[in-house]
C-alpha cells in the first residue's frame, strides 16, 4: 500500500465546495481512478479550519500516475482553491506497508510506552 498525508487549513467561506468537490470524487473518479482505496479527511480541534487528508492507493506506482495525469492536476487546483496555503504533502507515509493491518501499534509489539514528560 502506499499513501500521502496533507495538512491543509480550509478556508471557511469554501468548507462547502470543499465537500462538494470530496462528493465529486465519490461519484465519478474514484471509479475512474486504478488502486485508489480511499480517502479521509481528519479535522484538528486547535485550530479552526485546519485539517489532515490522507489518501491511500494500492500501491506507489498507480498513486504516482494519478497524480501526475492531468485530469488529477486539474481536480488538485480546484481543491487548493478552497485552502488558505498550500497543503504541507508527508509523501510516501505508507510507503512500507503492504497492508492496512501491516504496522501495529507499538504497545503491541512489546515495546514499553514512552514516559509523559512531567511539567515543571
Amino acid at each position: 500500500m502506499y499513501g500521502t498525508i496533507a495538512r491543509m487549513k480550509v478556508k471557511r467561506d469554501k468548507l462547502q465546495e470543499l465537500y462538494a468537490l470530496g462528493e465529486e470524487w465519490d461519484d465519478r473518479h474514484r471509479k475512474e481512478t486504478p488502486g485508489f482505496i480511499g480517502t479521509e479527511i481528519l479535522w484538528e480541534e486547535k485550530e479552526p479550519g485546519r485539517a489532515w487528508m490522507i489518501v491511500r492507493f494500492t500501491n506507489k506506482e498507480l498513486y504516482v500516475k494519478n497524480a501526475e495525469s492531468p485530469k488529477q492536476h486539474e481536480f488538485y487546483l480546484r481543491m487548493r482553491a478552497c485552502l488558505e496555503g498550500d497543503p504541507e504533502w508527508i509523501d510516501g507515509y505508507y510507503d512500507r506497508w503492504d497492508s492496512l493491518y501491516h504496522h501495529p501499534p507499538a504497545y503491541l509489539m512489546g515495546e514499553p510506552p514512552r514516559e509523559k514528560a512531567q511539567a515543571r
